[in-house]
C-alpha cells in the first residue's frame, strides 16, 4: 500500500507540472506576403542639345529648352540658328521600363557644366524635369513611359566661342 501512495503522488505531481507548463505558453499563426516587381530600367533615347547659338553682342542672355515638349526659347540678344553643327536643339529623353502602374521618381542633377573643347571656358546648365511619374499598364505587366530633361544656359558677350560639351546622369527608382 505504501508503494501505491508514492506512485500516485508521483503521477499527480507530474500531471500538475505538465498542466501548469501548458498554461505558460501560447501560439498564433501569421500570414506572410510580398509583391515582387520587375526591375526598373532607364534608357537614353535622345541627348540634350542647345543647338547652335550666336552669343549676344553685349550683356547677358539665356537659352532654355522645355523638358515637357522640347520647345526652345531665349531672352536677351542671343540668336538661335536653325542650322549648324548641333541643330536642331532638343530635350534629352529617356525611356523608363518597369512594373506596370507603379509610381517612380528620377534623380537629375540640378545643374552641371559644359566645358569648352580646348579649354578656356565653361557654361552651367540648370536642369528642368518631372520628378515623379507613373508607368503605363497594371501590376503584373510591363509598364513604360518616356520622360524629358530640359534646361537653361546663361550666356554673356564675354563667353569664349567654340564647342561646349558635358554629361549628366539620370537615375530612376520606385517610390
Amino acid at each position: 500500500m505504501i508503494g501505491f501512495r508514492y506512485i500516485s503522488a508521483a503521477i499527480i505531481a507530474v500531471s500538475l507540472g505538465a498542466t501548469a507548463h501548458a498554461q505558460d505558453s501560447s501560439s498564433e499563426v501569421t500570414n506572410i506576403d510580398m509583391t515582387l516587381y520587375r526591375a526598373i530600367t532607364i534608357s537614353k533615347v535622345s541627348d540634350l542639345s542647345f543647338g547652335t547659338v550666336v552669343k549676344p553682342n553685349e550683356g547677358g542672355s539665356t537659352v532654355s529648352i522645355s523638358h515637357v515638349d522640347g520647345e526652345i526659347s531665349s531672352t536677351g540678344g542671343v540668336v538661335l540658328l536653325s542650322t549648324g553643327p548641333n541643330a536642331p536643339p532638343s530635350r534629352a529623353t529617356f525611356l523608363v521600363n518597369g512594373e506596370g502602374g507603379q509610381s517612380f521618381g528620377i534623380d537629375v542633377p540640378g545643374s552641371f557644366n559644359l566645358f569648352r573643347d580646348g579649354g578656356g571656358g565653361f557654361l552651367t546648365v540648370q536642369t528642368s524635369n518631372d520628378t515623379v511619374s507613373t508607368l503605363s499598364g497594371a501590376l503584373g505587366g510591363n509598364g513604360a513611359v518616356t520622360i524629358g530633361v530640359g534646361g537653361t544656359i546663361s550666356i554673356t558677350d564675354a563667353q569664349a566661342t567654340g564647342f561646349y560639351s558635358g554629361t549628366f546622369t539620370v537615375t530612376a527608382y520606385y517610390n
